[in-house]
């Protein structure tokens, strides 16, 4: 794995659990608005959307298991602005999965603009 990956939701899914109505994922949406204010983020990443149902995709090969979205997994080596935010994956990878550590990373990596207090 040469470069970090982004795992996002596919919006319009449907859980089974309520109904037919049709949802997309709130933590999912802030990523893609730091996304869309700095688009040098998705250029540096392989953005992944994946399935509602599971299993999402290839994220769980990186997880042992572990699904929630977003979602970013590391290359081996990417500990710089990442040693305090992330967890072992597996083999060598690590992970960052809660979601304000997953906007830390972003921000510290890419350079960009801190949210306000």
């Amino acid at each position: 794995m040469a470069e970090a990956i982004l795992y996002l939701l596919k919006s319009d899914f449907n859980d089974p659990e309520y109904g037919d109505m049709l949802f997309y994922c709130p933590a999912c949406l802030k990523v893609e608005g730091l996304l869309s204010m700095f688009p040098k983020i998705r250029e540096e990443l392989d953005v992944r959307y994946v399935d509602f149902a599971r299993p999402r995709g290839d994220l769980p090969g990186y997880t042992g298991g572990r699904q929630g979205c977003p979602h970013i997994v590391l290359p081996d080596g990417d500990d710089t602005h990442s040693a305090d935010l992330s967890e072992a994956g597996v083999g060598d990878v690590r992970r960052i999965e809660k979601d304000e550590d997953i906007f830390s990373y972003l921000v510290n990596r890419f350079g960009v603009s801190h949210p306000h207090p």
